[in-house]
């Protein structure tokens, strides 16, 4: 299998490159749904009762009664909600949930590293915008174009695109708020509630890959 990856920016797990790309890319819709649930979005701001969640929510989970309420059993964690929210009333549980999310990617990724023998990964680092593919909406680049990087390892592949977007000197005026500066961290600029180096550093852990590499430059 051929992993190909654009890697960029993501709200709940930092970035997304080949270890998230194997874990959602190759998950079944319950699958993806399992990875999600452990982060659902909680009430922290006060409502107007716009019902704008109620209207982008798919599994009709948004209930507006003196306010808003989340019935969690039906909730799917697809942060609709968090997202279109007009008076930012809906947050997550950054230090005890999005950890546990990353966690679980990681594990699907295992998953399918443990399953099919041979796998080779290209990170595509060009077009490095600070949210995920998967919504319609974005920002300009966070960091100028780099190139292509590809390699057995998603841990190894990963870890040297972060280090390489780190080198780089950040785009002003992008939604990089902070660590502009050669080497400061890029993902954490933007995201900064989110380590995504927990992502390697946990799929090492369960022997997915090593952190450790070597680059060559192909001219």
């Amino acid at each position: 299998m051929v992993v190909i990856s654009h890697f960029k920016g993501h709200g709940m797990s930092g970035f997304g490159g080949a270890l998230k790309n194997l874990a959602m890319g190759c998950a079944t819709i319950q699958g993806k749904i399992e990875q999600h649930e452990c982060a659902k979005p909680v009430v922290r701001g006060e409502c107007t009762e716009c019902g704008e969640c109620v209207y982008e929510c798919p599994v009709d989970a948004m209930k507006l009664h003196d306010g808003i309420m989340i019935e969690y059993d039906r909730c799917i964690a697809c942060m609709n909600c968090l997202d279109t929210c007009p008076s930012e009333v809906f947050d997550l549980d950054w230090e005890r949930d999005i950890p546990e999310f990353i966690e679980r990617m990681m594990e699907y990724a295992l998953g399918v590293t443990s399953t099919i023998d041979r796998i080779f990964y290209l990170n595509f680092l060009m077009d490095i915008t600070p949210d995920c593919d998967c919504v319609p909406w974005s920002d300009r680049n966070i960091v100028p174009d780099i190139g292509i990087l590809a390699s057995e390892d998603p841990v190894a592949v990963d870890t040297a695109s972060y280090h390489l977007v780190n080198l780089e000197e950040g785009i002003r005026g992008s939604m990089l708020e902070e660590n502009h500066e050669t080497g400061g961290d890029k993902f954490r600029g933007v995201w900064g509630d989110v380590d995504g180096t927990h992502q390697m550093v946990y799929a090492e852990k369960l022997g997915i890959g090593a952190r450790d590499y070597r680059l060559i430059e192909i001219p």
